[in-house]
């Protein structure tokens, strides 16, 4: 289940072949048990299927509104976290020799690392590489402030501590963000009751037609792709826009 929902399209083709089958299903099961012989045997199918149709379409809007906001939240972290590695990169500027260049160097190199995070797609060797040379440049950076703020505690020390913070706390967040999903007992929840709502769908049908087959399962199949998509940060069609980050990685390599 996991692997179909980093591949949220794949998770809509499936889903939709499921619910055509499950239609059909439905179908043969009502000629077998003769539900059309009773008016109001097809009346109370009738009845359930529409109410099902009804509880499929608040499942899936609840799951929407759920995922919007993560989404929106990884793209603001996104964005923060640049303004605070550039923040962080101009105020070292600042420090006493000899630290500025090393922590502008090592600030070169932390916008690497973030860039690898946020581009290791379903590679978890190379997500967890990626966030561990962070951690480790993060290291060094605090090492360095530490000895500039034991001789020298100015305000200057101070704004480039207060930043390098900042920076490091962002990490944190933003890989808290990449983690916060959908839970994957709501996805059961979801799959399981279209299901059924297509099995009394196909209860209710007489005849076989192929739009019957094909309209609602695609329908909903890429509602589900859609949604599964915005939940899925790192693969999909509707990514994180890195222009943020890849404008301060081009700032940085143009200073001699």
């Amino acid at each position: 289940m996991a692997y179909l929902l980093n591949e949220p399209w794949l998770l809509g083709l499936l889903v939709a072949i499921v619910l055509a089958a499950t239609i059909e299903v439905g179908r043969r099961t009502a000629a077998y048990i003769h539900i059309h012989d009773d008016p109001n045997r097809k009346e109370q199918m009738v009845a359930i299927r529409d109410g099902l149709f009804v509880l499929v379409s608040l499942l899936l809007g609840f799951t929407l509104a759920l995922s919007v906001p993560r989404y929106n939240e990884r793209r603001t972290l996104l964005v923060e976290e640049a303004i605070s590695i550039d923040t962080t990169y101009l105020r070292a500027a600042m420090l006493p020799q000899p630290y500025p260049d090393n922590a502008r160097d090592l600030l070169r190199h932390y916008v690497d690392a973030r860039l690898d995070l946020d581009n290791a797609g379903l590679d978890a060797v190379r997500f967890n590489e990626a966030a561990n040379r962070s951690k480790q440049i993060q290291a060094k950076l605090w090492a360095d402030a530490i000895a500039v703020a034991q001789t020298d505690r100015t305000v200057i020390v101070a704004s480039y501590v207060n930043s390098l913070t900042e920076t490091t706390d962002l990490h944190d967040k933003r890989i808290a963000a990449l983690e916060n999903r959908v839970p994957t007992s709501i996805w059961l929840l979801i799959l399981s009751v279209s299901i059924i709502a297509m099995f009394t769908r196909g209860l209710t049908l007489t005849r076989r037609f192929w739009l019957t087959l094909v309209l609602a399962p695609i329908t909903i199949a890429i509602v589900v792709a859609l949604v599964a998509d915005l939940d899925s940060p790192s693969t999909g069609l509707i990514r994180l826009d890195q222009r943020a980050m890849q404008r301060i990685k081009a700032e940085f390599g143009s200073e001699p």
